[in-house]
């Protein structure tokens, strides 16, 4: 089988990254523009995006099994967010605000760090898209850090730095996604 073939087939499911991205925009903007709402509202809303993310991400790893030979991560990535997830939902108010304090941080720097090797590996397609896509995750990776280094300092610091880490890692895979995309329509059906 040929190389074009695989990689049209591997991406011709540019629109899931796109979902995922959207996710994290609308509630990246949510928290920007919401601050007066209580952290455990927050906390929340963010299991229950982070459920959805986790079923979209499920779907694309299986989506790409024949056709990736990295799909095992998305997968197993899926399962980390929806276990994540039913744990947030599970959990006692007096404790859900700190695990949601350090399970978004930390959620973050892990989607983040392994968005910025997807870069790395399309930088031979585009590499002015690439360098974009990198500095947007790394500002998503230094918001994370700042939050998660003094989270407690007051709400403002919880809504504007998670606010921010979530609109950029949404940037970051809407644009990958519209790279995909574009990949996608230079193969052609004839890839097939």
């Amino acid at each position: 089988m040929e190389q074009g073939g695989l990689f049209y087939r591997a991406t011709k499911f540019w629109w899931i990254p796109m979902l995922v991205g959207l996710v994290f925009i609308g509630f990246g903007i949510w928290c920007l523009c919401n601050p007066g709402p209580s952290l455990t509202i927050m906390a929340y809303i963010f299991s229950g995006a982070l459920g959805v993310v986790g079923i979209v991400n499920l779907i694309y790893g299986f989506a790409n099994a024949r056709n990736n030979h990295g799909w095992g991560w998305s997968v197993a990535c899926g399962i980390i967010e929806i276990l994540c997830s039913v744990w947030l939902f599970f959990l006692p108010s007096s404790s859900l605000v700190t695990a949601f304090i350090f399970c978004a941080g930390l959620y973050i720097i892990f989607v983040a760090v392994n968005a910025i090797s997807e870069s790395f590996v399309m930088y031979s397609y585009s590499s002015f898209w690439s360098v974009w896509l990198f500095l947007l995750l790394l500002c998503s990776v230094v918001c994370a850090c700042i939050f998660l280094a003094g989270p407690i300092v007051g709400t403002l610091a919880v809504w504007l730095y998670i606010g921010i880490s979530f609109i950029t890692y949404g940037v970051a895979r809407v644009l990958f996604s519209l790279k995909l995309k574009k990949i996608n329509d230079n193969f052609g059906p004839e890839a097939e």
